[in-house]
């Protein structure tokens, strides 16, 4: 049976699946893992350092407040993925209408992440590392080439799209950890550490703040707007009522039919008992893998930044993007450490790109497939031939703008690593006004009001919506020269 909540209709005749075991660990901790790889690789070994070297660790606590916003959000998107097995860009889309969510959501985020930042940015690593071609330029874009090409070939020969994505994602970012460990407990000094726990209490942000590099990094505290990524592959793996879903196929995989609108169930206790289940697990992986792993890269790479390159003056930028970052591994350990945080800034930079393409692509494919039946009969009912569809536009796109910053003044990984965040902050905004609505009228169907947010999430979500309004739009009057 269909009824309507929001703009669309949605079924209500299906029951709550039994949540998966625990021991089942990459189900549960696999979605959270990608999310807080892309943090790593969108912004925290990019934008922290650069705002750090340049104007100290005053803007702290404004980035921990901003990562708490964020976290929320993405808690209440979760909520929804669980109760109805829908993506947060269908949610959002029960608010702003399927034209607005495909606007404001779908449209931003491919022109943000259209741009390859993080194949450059891997490039500019790997060039370093290996020095060869000689010319920074040529050998940026050259091993951005190869890099984009081993991004394409993990989802390609998958049986699941997201299967490799999703592993090289949780134990990179592991190595990540425990490299960063070392390297903070050897190189971060005790005044560093000091100032940046001052700061959490007590904002210091100079008058001359580059508002666009810093609402360039807020947007993207830890994952930002990538944040609606995560509830694709919370879908994917089947959490609640998502199990009703089809998984993403890669080339390899079954074919795939995923439902355009999603489930709510029938109305009676044990349901409820298990959505509030999902529900809890789903907050509780959140809340210790990302907000708390976001945190814990905050504080090392802050604090590496701080007791490194600001004393240095050595500014993370252009095609320079993540030569400087080596320092943090070369000064405790020396030749050795260079090349091992070059090898490693390679890694997440991979992961990252790997992860982004594959939510983009994975995003629009799901876009065209929701636009009516008659495409879903054009592709014989299969949406792996969407899905590389989009893969082929993808990589036709990205190779254009691989090869522009080799003849384009300005182009370069870390203009593009802004430009995309900006980009995409269009998206957070317009994502966290209609989740915040939705919070007020998505559960006042009876069958799901018992697991709706409580008031003083609806309140942080508020403040959340207030907050990053404030910070687009300053950042926007930095860049354009109206609000400095």
């Amino acid at each position: 049976m269909e009824e309507k909540i929001g703009c669309m209709k949605i079924n209500t005749t299906s029951e709550v699946p039994e949540p998966l075991p625990k021991k089942r660990f990459m189900l549960w901790i696999g979605p959270v893992m990608m999310t807080v790889a892309l943090g790593l690789g969108t912004s925290e070994v990019i934008l922290y350092p650069n705002l750090t070297s340049r104007f100290g660790v005053g803007w702290m606590g404004l980035m921990v407040f901003v990562l708490f916003l964020q976290t929320v959000w993405v808690q209440e998107l979760a909520r929804w993925t669980v109760t109805s097995g829908e993506h947060a860009a269908q949610g959002n889309a029960r608010i702003l209408s399927f034209a607005g969510s495909l606007i404001f959501i779908t449209a931003f985020m491919f022109l943000a992440f259209a741009i390859p930042a993080w194949a450059t940015a891997a490039a500019s690593a790997l060039r370093e590392l290996l020095g060869w071609p000689l010319d920074v330029k040529i050998g940026t874009v050259f091993w951005a080439y190869i890099t984009f090409i081993m991004v394409f070939l993990f989802v390609f020969f998958s049986k699941v799209a997201r299967h490799w994505v999703e592993r090289v994602a949780t134990w990179s970012t592991v190595l990540a950890w425990i490299i960063l460990i070392v390297a903070a407990v050897l190189a971060i000094k005790s005044a560093s550490l000091g100032r940046m726990f001052y700061h959490l209490v007590v904002w210091n942000i100079p008058s001359e703040m580059d508002w666009w590099v810093l609402g360039s990094t807020l947007a993207w505290v830890g994952a930002g707007p990538t944040l609606i990524w995560y509830t694709y592959w919370m879908r994917d793996a089947g959490w609640g009522m998502a199990k009703y879903v089809d998984a993403m196929p890669g080339w390899f995989g079954k074919s795939a039919n995923p439902q355009t609108v999603g489930f709510i169930p029938d109305r009676n206790g044990e349901n409820v008992n298990r959505l509030k289940t999902w529900i809890k697990r789903s907050h509780f992986v959140l809340w210790i893998g990302y907000f708390l792993g976001s945190l814990f890269t905050i504080f090392i790479l802050v604090g590496l930044s701080d007791s490194i390159l600001r004393p240095a003056g050595l500014v993370p930028s252009g095609f320079d993007v993540v030569k400087h970052q080596a320092q943090f591994f070369a000064v405790p350990l020396g030749r050795i450490g260079y090349f091992l945080f070059l090898l490693l800034a390679w890694l997440l930079f991979l992961n990252t790109q790997m992860t982004i393409a594959e939510a983009l692509v994975r995003q629009n494919a799901d876009v065209t497939w929701n636009i009516s039946e008659r495409v879903r009969r054009f592709f014989k009912e299969d949406i792996k031939g969407v899905y590389f569809l989009w893969w082929f536009v993808y990589l036709v796109i990205s190779f254009v703008l691989i090869g522009l910053q080799n003849f384009v003044p300005g182009a370069n990984p870390f203009s593009y690593v802004t430009t995309a965040a900006m980009l995409s902050f269009v998206t957070l905004v317009f994502s966290m006004a209609a989740t915040f609505v939705g919070t007020l009228v998505l559960y006042r169907h009876q069958s799901i009001a018992r697991v709706k947010p409580s008031v003083v999430w609806v309140v942080v979500m508020g403040v959340g919506l207030i907050v990053h309004l404030y910070l687009i739009i300053r950042a926007s009057g930095y860049f354009f020269g109206f609000w400095r």
